[in-house]
């Protein structure tokens, strides 16, 4: 299920990068000051993490001495894609109400909706992932050496 659910995640950053890409270039968004770049940026930071996501990160060579990250290093880069897609959703939210800078969005046309629901479903698809991830990379109980664990093991009295 938590491969299903990472593949899941890739699949809708790609769609994030595919639905930036298409306004640049369609919808004319190359040629407003800073959200141009922006949307250029977005393309790039999905299929970047889409990619890392998808990848055999486990294999990287000396990944697996690293503390935390070599543990997990899916569950790193899923984090990165939930604050990425929280980011894109916010910045669109601001636009849809006000101006971002010193642009406005106008109403919710197709490709807005389409990127709301691929942005909001990563946030909710990868953090499904990461709380299997959390659940995975949890010690089973009483093999931690923890006080709690060895509280929880039945000792006899001393006498």
């Amino acid at each position: 299920m938590s491969n299903a659910l990472r593949y899941l995640g890739v699949l809708l950053l790609f769609g994030i990068g595919a639905v930036h890409l298409y306004e640049y270039f369609a919808d004319h968004y190359r040629v407003v000051p800073v959200i141009g770049v922006l949307f250029v940026l977005n393309f790039a930071g999905a299929v970047v993490l889409a990619l890392a996501l998808a990848g055999p990160l486990r294999s990287l060579p000396g990944l697996s001495s690293v503390p935390v990250v070599g543990r997990a290093p899916h569950a790193l880069v899923a984090l990165g894609a939930i604050v990425f897609s929280l980011g894109t959703l916010i910045g669109l939210l601001i636009s849809e109400q006000g101006a971002l800078f010193g642009f406005h969005e106008y109403g919710y046309r197709t490709t807005v909706m389409l990127a709301l629901g691929l942005e909001s479903g990563v946030v909710v698809v990868l953090s499904a992932f990461l709380a299997l991830e959390a659940r995975r990379l949890r010690p089973p109980p009483g093999a931690g050496g923890s006080r709690a664990s060895r509280r929880d093991q039945h000792v006899p009295p001393h006498r």
